[in-house]
């Protein structure tokens, strides 16, 4: 189970209690749950509320911390110092043993996250890192800066901070288990695997997304709409669709990869064109091939859209 897709501590202590008091009546068998994972940012972290967090069953706490300085974190528009951010990596380890970071990369006119990053995880016994390249939206201070030219386009930073990262967080212990997800041994993000492998399963709340097979309920993002009980739009996905999104997610699982018998049973047998591109990548060095399995090569991760979508239909 996760909470999130922004800051659930934003609302405070007793809307969050609220808000588990509602979901535990669903949860009788609270031994089965192997994973409750709740987001927050920094700034809005108490000790009350990580002492009532740390009292739920499979807790697992991901904090949104993002950037290691308050220059670039002023660059993104965070609320957080690093004042907070001590104060809560401080509160949070006192009291919650399975707890990530999550961490933006490419961050413009600012310098590779890796130093930072290692410092941090040598202090703190964190279990996950998350870390992801930026994504600029539209109308905001960010994209007025980058478009002013007061801030380079991040579009034309390469991926040199990516490969500093997994080296500086490989050296101290995590697994490079999924494109912008690290874990240290038996702690990868069940919720996250569930998505990339891929499975079943229900979204609640506005813009919400649930998945069952070929079926996908998209629930709409406006909360006064969603609260009058709105239904959610059905998407049937083709096969193709399928396939192609099976084929993307399994190979950004890059200690898993993509099982080729699992995927033909799957999808049947592949045009001869895909085989072709295959060993193409392989050949190239962006693919490597061991057994029945196809994995990401270094090389192959710098340029991993395009070599998933030479394998697309």
């Amino acid at each position: 189970m996760f909470v999130g897709g922004g800051n659930p501590t934003c609302i405070g202590l007793e809307k969050l209690k609220r808000l588990v008091d509602i979901i535990m009546p669903y949860l009788p068998d609270k031994s089965a749950l192997q994973e409750w994972t709740f987001e927050s940012n920094p700034e809005t972290l108490t000790g009350e509320m990580v002492d009532f967090l740390a009292t739920l069953p499979s807790i697992r706490l991901s904090i949104g911390i993002q950037r290691l300085n308050d220059h670039e974190l002023s660059v993104l528009g965070r609320r957080a110092s690093m004042d907070a951010v001590n104060r809560a990596m401080d509160m949070v380890f006192s009291r919650v043993q399975n707890v990530g970071g999550d961490f933006i990369m490419g961050v413009p006119g600012c310098p590779s996250l890796a130093g930072d990053l290692h410092n941090l995880v040598e202090k703190y016994p964190f279990s996950h890192v998350s870390a992801y390249f930026l994504t600029v939206e539209e109308n905001t201070p960010l994209q007025r800066s980058i478009t002013s030219g007061l801030l380079p386009d991040p579009a034309d930073i390469d991926a040199t901070e990516l490969y500093e990262i997994r080296d500086a967080l490989v050296a101290s212990g995590f697994e490079h288990y999924e494109i912008s997800n690290y874990a240290r041994p038996g702690f990868r993000c069940r919720h996250n695997l569930n998505y990339w492998r891929p499975g079943s399963y229900i979204g609640l709340g506005p813009a919400a997304v649930s998945s069952a097979d070929d079926i996908r309920l998209s629930n709409v993002a406006d909360l006064s709409r969603w609260l009058t009980n709105e239904a959610p739009a059905l998407e049937k996905l083709s096969q193709k669709d399928r396939r192609n999104e099976h084929l993307m997610l399994r190979l950004r699982l890059l200690l898993d990869g993509l099982d080729i018998v699992d995927f033909e049973r799957h999808f049947g047998r592949q045009a001869d064109e895909f085989y072709t591109t295959l060993t193409g990548q392989i050949d190239s060095g962006n693919l490597l091939r061991y057994d029945n399995l196809v994995r990401l090569t270094d090389q192959g991760l710098r340029i991993a859209d395009e070599v998933m979508a030479s394998l697309f239909i």
